[in-house]
């Protein structure tokens, strides 16, 4: 498999800065110190950014928090230990231990309530390391009150043009290019209402309509507290199958510049109406009533930087028509933070079920073998009929994760995705999912695990696809164990003298997270098989390790099973695995 996105973005990777090196910078006593450390590696509750203990909650074994503020209306049983924020205790919260702070403040309201001492420090600016710490703190504080303001402004309501890029550059319709109104009233209860036209850059220069796509939304906001809203939309978009697996940006840049698609695509176009609630900060819930026209989209030619004169991947051929499908999410956010947990959970289940619709396979000619025929062993067909779905189906899908600490600067985290088929039924291609690359199981070429659906290839109204995407059913877990090295290079001893500045100036600090990781997946078919012989992919197992340095992670992946060159594969992912 190529590398993604190679050394170029290397080049934007940022340092992560541990807490560790935060509390010694600060040139606290050395008891204290070890205090503040041992909290942050034993059992208190690990906290990242803005956060509030609610009068109703209760909190045992004490709060170890980072880059605040804090604020604590309920009950902590135990010390609070904050770096880098300010700790609000307000009416009614109180804290049994003591409460520490180093670089900021405490504050104490009347009937707050304290059972041991309150001591706040500030951060040391006699050494390079903590000026830079601070100037860290301070490059939040101004995010915050930039979020501020831009709350203020929103709820005076406002309109304006935009003009931005897509959510991903990608082989069918290049750089999706949206432009267009958005209007927000005031109050509590707004409106919102997007009308935005898309322009796709690999129908070229010419502003062809009928080669543009839409997206309108209409939004309100109910009950006050933006809590609740309903809306409606309409749309024509170039639509990811499989969208979880990779970020938006990983998969635009491995387009753009090494000429590798790790998604596949068809158009959606039609309308939806829904309703969303949020009644906590960590839950959404949505439904929504979608009525859709599908169509397969063969691949396009759009630029990329390497490779540029080679054919990109084929398209799978899905099933066409119009369909009615209900769709209901539920997604519980549990970690203290959502671009770089330290702990807590993370879950989101969705379910879809047609109501209505007629969808139909359409017919593909001069079949002939493509690559290596995995999981079939008979001749390819030399042509597919068209063939009606079976709409009485429904489809499920859930994404679990845990994020454990166990050490200082540690983690075991854990994820299981599953999804396709509830009842044993196949699917449309649209419908189904593939395993195998970059996002699911690294140690394997990409959709390798897609139950056959790329063993042979046929044409369709001049064109060439695959006959289907994936696989009915498919269950991925991973594995991993994190830690953190601490590497400090310069010139000079920072011991011989600590009035002399000078080697500061030639003095590397890295903190890289070392990362340990395993994968299991599997994929299931439930159709009559096309090419004959059994589809069902087995369990699929791969291992490997990296280095992640602040956004950038380096890895090689070893598959250990599959009937596969046992060969590493190194790659480069944007953040984190999940």
């Amino acid at each position: 498999m190529r590398i993604l996105t190679a050394l170029l973005l290397v080049a934007v990777a940022v340092p992560a800065v541990a807490q560790e090196e935060e509390i010694r910078s600060a040139n606290l006593p050395r008891e204290l110190e070890w205090q503040l450390l041992r909290m942050f590696e034993g059992e208190a509750r690990r906290i990242d950014g803005e956060a509030t203990i609610g009068r109703t909650e209760v909190v045992t074994g004490g709060i170890a928090a980072h880059l605040g503020p804090l604020r604590i209306a309920g009950q902590v049983a135990g010390d609070v230990a904050m770096v880098g924020g300010d700790v609000v205790i307000e009416e009614g919260g109180s804290v049994t231990g003591s409460v520490t702070v180093v670089g900021g403040q405490v504050r104490l309201a009347d009937g707050g309530r304290v059972g041991g001492t309150i001591t706040s420090y500030a951060l040391s600016t006699s050494r390079g390391s903590g000026a830079r710490t601070r100037d860290r703190y301070d490059d939040r504080d101004d995010e915050r009150d930039r979020r501020r303001r831009r709350d203020r402004w929103e709820d005076r309501g406002y309109s304006r043009l935009t003009l931005r890029a897509g959510s991903s550059y990608n082989r069918v319709e290049g750089l999706p290019v949206l432009f267009g109104p958005i209007i927000q009233t005031a109050g509590p209860n707004p409106l919102r209402l997007e009308a935005l036209a898309i322009w796709r850059t690999e129908a070229g220069a010419d502003l062809d309509t009928d080669r543009m796509g839409y997206q309108a939304t209409i939004g309100q906001f109910l009950g006050g507290h933006r809590t609740v809203s309903v809306g409606a939309s309409a749309f024509s978009l170039v639509e990811p199958l499989d969208r979880w697996q990779l970020s938006d940006l990983e998969a635009s840049l491995a387009t753009a510049v090494f000429h590798e698609d790790y998604r596949d695509y068809f158009d959606r176009t039609g309308w939806s109406a829904f309703v969303r609630a949020t009644p906590r900060r960590s839950t959404e819930a949505r439904l929504e009533y979608r009525n859709e026209d599908h169509t397969a989209l063969a691949a396009g030619d759009p630029w990329s930087l390497f490779h540029g004169g080679e054919p990109w991947r084929l398209q799978p051929l899905i099933a066409e028509g119009d369909v009615q499908t209900i769709l209901g999410t539920l997604t519980v956010d549990l970690r203290d933070d959502a671009d770089d947990p330290g702990e807590g959970w993370f879950a989101r289940v969705a379910v879809e079920r047609p109501v209505s619709g007629s969808l139909t396979r359409p017919a593909l000619t001069t079949m002939l073998p493509h690559g290596a025929q995995r999981f079939i062993n008979q001749p390819v067909p030399a042509a597919l009929a068209a063939t009606p779905v079976d709409l009485d189906f429904t489809t499920g899908m859930v994404d679990l994760r845990r994020y454990t600490p166990v050490g200082y600067r540690s983690q075991l985290n854990l994820r299981l995705v599953a999804g396709g088929t509830l009842t044993a039924r196949s699917l449309p291609p649209q419908f189904q999912h593939a395993l195998g690359g970059l996002g699911t199981l690294p140690g394997f070429e990409t959709f390798l695990a897609d139950c056959g659906a790329r063993s042979a290839a046929g044409t369709h109204d001049g064109d060439r696809y695959f006959p289907a995407y994936g696989c009915d059913r498919m269950a991925l877990g991973q594995v991993e164990y994190r830690g953190s090295l601490s590497l400090d290079f310069g010139i000079g001893d920072p011991d011989w003298d600590e009035d002399d500045e000078w080697w500061e100036e030639v003095r590397v600090d890295l903190s890289p997270t070392w990362v340990v990781f395993l994968d299991a997946g599997r994929g299931w078919a439930y159709d009559e098989p096309a090419f004959g012989g059994d589809r069902d992919t087995g369990t699929l197992y791969d291992a490997g390790v990296g280095f992640l340095f602040g956004d950038v992670g380096i890895y090689v992946a070893l598959p250990l099973n599959g009937g596969v060159d046992q060969e590493p594969r190194f790659f480069i992912r944007l953040g984190r695995r999940f």
